[in-house]
């Protein structure tokens, strides 16, 4: 989902809260400044539902509880508010009726428009949480996921996963995230092609 600068100047984090009720709508907040969230495709919201449905099952019999894109993560370390297309929070995560923090896994459904910031300067923000181990990124336009793995040194480790045949390891608990139902009826359309120098818009 796209971000647009909403207003400039500083917001505390009850300022914050009021603007979202008062307005029905999500912000996502970075040191006291604000940014509308824009509306996803059928397919994001279709993917997103998929993918919660499933580690919702996956995860029944575990100690940890599933969100979807209506729930705000708190990054402390960068005091940051966002929404996550999935978290799941474990039992190192922490909740209040406001926010999660300490997420065990986020999930992002990449778009056109946000591909660059998903896999750039969010994660980057998302790593600053100590007790993320996993980031899977899922793709609009084929069954294709993306998984970072947090290693004991630090890095990240990147596996990919294509077709609807494929299984994501979720190897911190020896589950597996089926494509097939992460992709259940999900039409996919072609990515839009990138224009070469000098041709012309």
């Amino acid at each position: 989902m796209s971000l647009a600068i909403q207003q400039s100047h500083y917001l505390s984090h009850d300022d914050y809260f009021l603007l979202e009720q008062q307005q029905d709508q999500r912000y996502e907040y970075i040191d006291g400044e604000v940014y509308a969230m824009a509306g996803g495709s059928e397919s994001h919201a279709l993917i997103s539902m998929n993918a919660g449905a499933a580690l919702v099952g996956l995860f029944r019999q575990q100690p940890c509880r599933v969100y979807g894109a209506d729930m705000k993560l708190h990054i402390d370390a960068m005091d940051k508010f966002c929404y996550p297309d999935i978290s799941l929070l474990c039992q190192q995560g922490r909740r209040n009726p406001r926010f999660i923090e300490g997420p065990s896994l986020l999930v992002e459904v990449l778009s056109d428009s946000t591909e660059s910031y998903d896999r750039g300067l969010k994660f980057e923000h998302y790593r600053q949480i100590p007790e993320l181990q996993l980031y899977l990124l899922l793709d609009q336009h084929r069954p294709h996921a993306e998984l970072f793995v947090r290693q004991d040194s630090g890095l990240w480790l990147l596996s990919e996963y294509s077709g609807l045949q494929a299984q994501v390891p979720l190897a911190p608990w020896g589950l597996q995230l089926e494509l097939a139902e992460v992709y259940r009826e999900v039409e996919f359309t072609p990515m839009k092609p990138v224009p070469e120098i000098g041709e012309d818009d």
